[in-house]
């Protein structure tokens, strides 16, 4: 799979284009559906598989006020599409100029003639062109002039709910990254890099990774989560407990982290990415009057999560964890 900017006509050399268009936030069971259909047509014809996702977000442009933090910044995405059988991430750079283009004009400039899309797949609520003016069914009549087939997309359900980014988040924000694993079809993710702390678990007798991760992360809520860790030194994995907070115990005012101990794990992890899987919040995170106290509680929560482990192991690694 490549990730290619767009910067105008698609090179020559790839044929027969099925796209997918949206922002894609999440690849939630909604957009998976959508992507695979696209790849399966893709495949059929023997032709490249495109998604075409604008970064950022169009509403940092729009209403940067309104603008969403994201739950799979560019980097987690592109890798989920890679797994689906995409050919092409074609990420849309969402400028000025771009979002001064009517419909009509993103339909014809882009997706016709720079593209040379045969097939356009959209979500039931896409919109898009100036000012979001654009909608499937305008798609579905400017491709029918310009021999393009659209395929919408309707929604997926779940118990009876529509799967949707703004769902996920929902989740996300009480903690429950279970019902957000529902949505999502795996463990909701945070991959960043490993870089030094402040060394407070260490001198506790609990070294944690610190993991520093895009601003643009949206993060559940506080708390302490059973966590599946992958980095390139453990390709396997292995099972974590997930600290996302501000460490209330040793002050105030500290920037909240994302810290995660290792369970059975020695070593140097610096440098490296570390993708962590969060599967269930094991408690909120709490203040605790002393650090023997904090002690005593992370002993607690390290034979929580291997029990939780244990015991869910048969659901937990066909349904919830991916290796991307």
């Amino acid at each position: 799979m490549k990730t290619i900017v767009y910067k105008g006509p698609l090179d020559s050399r790839y044929e027969a284009v099925h796209v997918a268009l949206g922002n894609f936030d999440g690849i939630h069971l909604g957009h998976q559906k959508l992507i695979t259909e696209m790849v399966k047509k893709a495949q059929a014809s023997q032709g490249t598989a495109v998604v075409a996702t604008f970064h950022p977000h169009p509403l940092r442009l729009i209403r940067p006020e309104a603008a969403p933090k994201l739950i799979t910044p560019m980097d987690v995405k592109a890798s989920l599409l890679g797994r689906l059988g995409v050919d092409i991430v074609l990420t849309l750079p969402f400028s000025p100029e771009l979002a001064k283009l009517s419909p009509e004009m993103f339909v014809h400039q882009v997706l016709h003639e720079d593209l040379r899309a045969e097939s356009v797949m959209v979500g039931f609520n896409y919109s898009f062109g100036r000012g979001g003016k654009g909608t499937p069914d305008l798609l579905w009549e400017l491709g029918h002039r310009l021999g393009m087939r659209v395929r919408v997309i309707d929604a997926v359900t779940l118990a009876g709910e529509p799967v949707s980014s703004t769902a996920v988040r929902a989740a996300l924000e009480k903690g429950d990254v279970e019902r957000a694993a529902d949505l999502l079809g795996y463990g909701p993710i945070l991959r960043g890099p490993v870089v030094p702390g402040d060394q407070r678990g260490r001198s506790i007798g609990f070294p944690t990774a610190n993991v520093a991760l895009p601003p643009e992360q949206y993060l559940p809520a506080q708390g302490v989560y059973a966590a599946w860790a992958r980095s390139a030194s453990l390709p396997e994995g292995v099972m974590a407990v997930i600290n996302i907070g501000v460490k209330p115990t040793f002050g105030i005012d500290l920037a909240e982290t994302v810290e995660a101990h290792l369970i059975d794990f020695e070593g140097d992890l610096y440098g490296e990415t570390l993708t962590l899987q969060l599967l269930r919040r094991m408690r909120p995170e709490m203040r605790f009057q002393s650090p023997e106290q904090l002690v005593e509680q992370i002993h607690g929560d390290l034979q929580d999560t291997r029990h939780f482990f244990h015991s869910q192991r048969e659901h937990i690694f066909p349904n919830r964890i991916i290796e991307i």
